[in-house]
């Protein structure tokens, strides 16, 4: 049954955390109303540590089985789609791991040029795309530089951090994002969605 929409934020979380009750007492409807309600935020999340949608669908499903496996461990009832992004792409990564470490690359520090680290108006670019143009984007980057924009700009992770998820080096994780900004920069322009000045 449908909940009526004027309830407040409150009512939506007491609903929330009924719903991962019953996911961890093994409900299946339960269940089922999760993933679906979920379903998009989560693929979106697989889709851009993907190279395609079929290995998009996989990570998905691993992802959900490590949500349903860790829900006891959930306690912010406020924020469960944030807690589920951050187990989805961790399973994306451990999913990567697993099927294709052999795309791992290193790449020297000392091959960056610091001012090279950031496109302009970054942020704002992003904003103009559709989800699909964006996801063409940043499923054409190669695999390694594609982990590492994913962690640092969608995920919020430090290079830090990532270099101690993916196994490599922090001045590598540098390199990886800056690497994925210029081709992401150069398939805008293609696009005519950017100019040569940003």
């Amino acid at each position: 049954m449908m909940k009526p929409s004027f309830l407040g934020k409150k009512e939506k979380a007491e609903d929330t955390m009924q719903l991962i009750q019953d996911c961890i007492a093994g409900v299946q409807k339960a269940q089922y109303k999760l993933f679906r309600e979920y379903y998009s935020d989560m693929m979106n999340v697989c889709l851009r540590y993907a190279g395609n949608r079929e290995e998009a669908e996989d990570m998905l499903n691993e992802g959900f089985v490590k949500i349903f496996q860790n829900l006891n461990k959930y306690t912010d009832q406020n924020t469960p789609r944030a807690w589920m992004k951050r187990v989805m792409a961790n399973a994306a990564i451990d999913y990567n791991r697993k099927y294709n470490s052999h795309r791992f690359e290193q790449v020297p520090y000392d091959d960056l040029n610091e001012n090279d680290l950031y496109i302009s108006a970054e942020h704002a670019i992003l904003h103009h795309l559709t989800r699909g143009e964006l996801m063409d984007c940043i499923q054409a980057l190669p695999y390694m530089s594609r982990q590492v924009f994913n962690l640092y700009i969608f995920e919020n992770y430090s290079h830090a951090d990532i270099a101690q998820m993916l196994n490599i080096k922090e001045g590598t994780s540098h390199w990886h994002l800056n690497h994925a900004r210029t081709l992401l920069k150069t398939a805008l322009q293609k696009r005519g969605i950017i100019h040569s000045t940003y």
